[in-house]
């Protein structure tokens, strides 16, 4: 079986040399001449995948696919992380992103990320720090497994909850001061200036959520540091991240 691989980045390289081991695997990039690539039996895209026109960027760069390509693997399997509006009328694609065993994996080392991040960008111990952890959703459940499991004091800000001493909902929060720590999973609008302006403590912000929901000038205006994360299972453990890909695609192509 020919498996071609996108190489965005270091995660995806190692989709290709796992998926070399066993197969003819070709690793597609900014050289790549597409008139001169043999049919393929499948095609492996990074997570984000491809613009609206069906390019993408590798290497920083954007990378042109031509329209022929497309069309001669229109039928073929393609596997990208998240939904992409270009090949929705695709009939083969996968989104390994929505595989639940991959996103917990995903979880799992963008929680390890974080703590990094903590502990590199604080001048005391972690175990001192209390946190402030927006959105509970996998990642926000995972990163909070961490925490309690490392004895470090959390509080979990959520749209809507009954209060308690780890649970505060988002109208609550906005009325009390924050943490030290704010880690933000959440894809919504919580931390913006008119909140800003209301803590006297100036906490350190690891924002991993993808969009930005953050007032960064507004945070930086007042000497709020705001690190955006970017992504944390490449940055950390793409090894571990890219064969799990990997395994997704072979279970799916059962090679």
């Amino acid at each position: 079986m020919k498996i071609a691989v996108v190489n965005s980045d270091r995660r995806m390289q190692e989709v290709y040399f796992q998926l070399a081991k066993d197969n003819e695997a070709l690793l597609i990039n900014e050289f790549t001449d597409f008139q001169k690539i043999a049919e393929i039996d499948a095609l492996v895209l990074p997570v984000k995948g491809l613009t609206s026109t069906g390019s993408l960027y590798s290497s920083g760069k954007e990378l042109y696919i031509p329209e022929a390509f497309w069309s001669s693997i229109r039928e073929k399997p393609i596997f990208t992380g998240i939904r992409q509006a270009f090949l929705k009328d695709f009939p083969n694609v996968y989104y390994y992103m929505e595989d639940d065993v991959l996103k917990q994996q995903n979880a799992v080392y963008t929680a390890e990320g974080t703590l990094y991040l903590m502990m590199d960008h604080t001048s005391k111990s972690i175990k001192d720090i209390s946190v402030d952890v927006i959105g509970y959703g996998v990642c926000g459940k995972e990163i909070v497994r961490w925490l309690r499991a490392l004895g470090i004091p959390y509080r979990i800000v959520r749209r809507s909850c009954e209060k308690s001493d780890i649970l505060i909902s988002v109208e609550e929060y906005r009325k009390t001061a924050c943490h030290e720590v704010i880690i933000n999973t959440s894809i919504s609008k919580v931390i913006d200036r008119e909140l800003l302006e209301r803590w006297s403590q100036k906490p350190l912000i690891i924002d991993i959520a993808t969009p930005d929901v953050i007032d960064y000038a507004a945070a930086l205006s007042m000497g709020v540091r705001v690190i955006k994360a970017g992504n944390l299972p490449e940055m950390i453990a793409y090894e571990s991240s890219g064969k799990c890909i990997s395994e997704f695609v072979r279970g799916k192509l059962h090679c």
